[in-house]
């Protein structure tokens, strides 16, 4: 019974599965938070996707709309199965600000693990944080994560 169960186990993590690298949270409806997933399958990287998780509604999650798409679609540049760079819009507009506009997406023994490098450093991203006006113009992003040593990591860049 116990072979049966391990096996089962060891069937379901290694075939598919989605996790979350990241969300982006806006001060204008902060419970509606937009969420990035690698898809893995068979430990391969097959993609990244972004959702929005409506939590100003119910909670219910909605794909990007056309618009939206500009701004935080991923546009990925490479997929080797073990690593996928993209950037996305909402990053591009941040100019010189941010020296680096390229998502790494890396596994490790499996897991996906975001990086960002900011001021010549690389950063897992775990939560972006962006402060906008009415008219929907970045005034500035908090990028938090964890740098090299695994230590939190806050880095706040005004426009």
């Amino acid at each position: 019974m116990n072979a049966l169960f391990l096996s089962l186990l060891f069937l379901l993590t290694s075939t598919a599965f989605a996790q979350d690298l990241f969300i982006i949270k806006k001060n204008i409806n902060p419970k509606n938070v937009l969420h990035y997933k690698a898809d893995v399958v068979q430990c391969k990287l097959k993609s990244v996707t972004p959702y929005w998780v409506m939590g100003e509604v119910d909670g219910h999650i909605e794909d990007l709309t056309t618009h939206e798409k500009t701004y935080f679609e991923p546009k990925i540049s490479y997929n080797n199965g073990t690593e996928v760079d993209f950037s996305m819009g909402a990053l591009d507009k941040m100019g010189s600000k941010l020296s680096d506009k390229i998502v790494k997406v890396r596994l490790e023994n499996c897991k996906p693990r975001a990086i960002l490098e900011i001021r010549d450093q690389e950063t897992q991203i775990t939560e972006i944080s962006v402060v906008v006006n009415m008219l929907m113009v970045v005034k500035s992003m908090t990028i938090t994560g964890l740098d090299s040593v695994g230590s939190r990591v806050a880095i706040k860049i005004e426009n």
